[in-house]
Parts: C-alpha cells; sequence; structure tokens
C-alpha cells in the first residue's frame, strides 16, 4: 500500500471509495487470511500503515501480516 501518487489518483480513490467500493481493513485482512481477524491484529496492521504513510514508505500487506504474526507467535 502507498499514498496516492498524484491529485488525480487520490480523487479516483475518493469517488471509489463514496461509491462503496472500498473495503474495510478488517474485511481485507480477513481475504489474505482466510479467518476473521482478531481486533489488535487489525489494529497493528492499522499502526504499520499509518506509520509507513507518515515515512512516505509503501507498505506490503502481506509482508506485514506474516510479521506481525510470527512475533505473535514467539510472545505466545
Amino acid at each position: 500500500m502507498r499514498p496516492p501518487k498524484d491529485d488525480d489518483e487520490k480523487i479516483r480513490a475518493q469517488i471509489a471509495i463514496l461509491q462503496g467500493k472500498a473495503k474495510p481493513l478488517k474485511e481485507v485482512i480477513a481475504d489474505l487470511l482466510g479467518e476473521e481477524p482478531e481486533q489488535v491484529l487489525v489494529d497493528a496492521v492499522e499502526n504499520n500503515i499509518l506509520l509507513a504513510q507518515e515515512q512516505g514508505e509503501s507498505i506490503d500487506l502481506s509482508a506485514v501480516l506474516k510479521s506481525i504474526q510470527s512475533m505473535s507467535d514467539k510472545w505466545a
């Protein structure tokens, strides 16, 4: 995931959201995992996305999920 590269892309994204084409993050994560995620996982992914946006970096959502799950497994 990355921020829009220009105003045109930002406008297209906003239009898609207004047309109901956007999915909640929890649903996207559920699609990737094949199961309903716990809210703590959704919050952790959202924090990773926000940090990447602040730093102007792109993010690989699958890699973030694997990293969080791996860390969670080590702490369990």
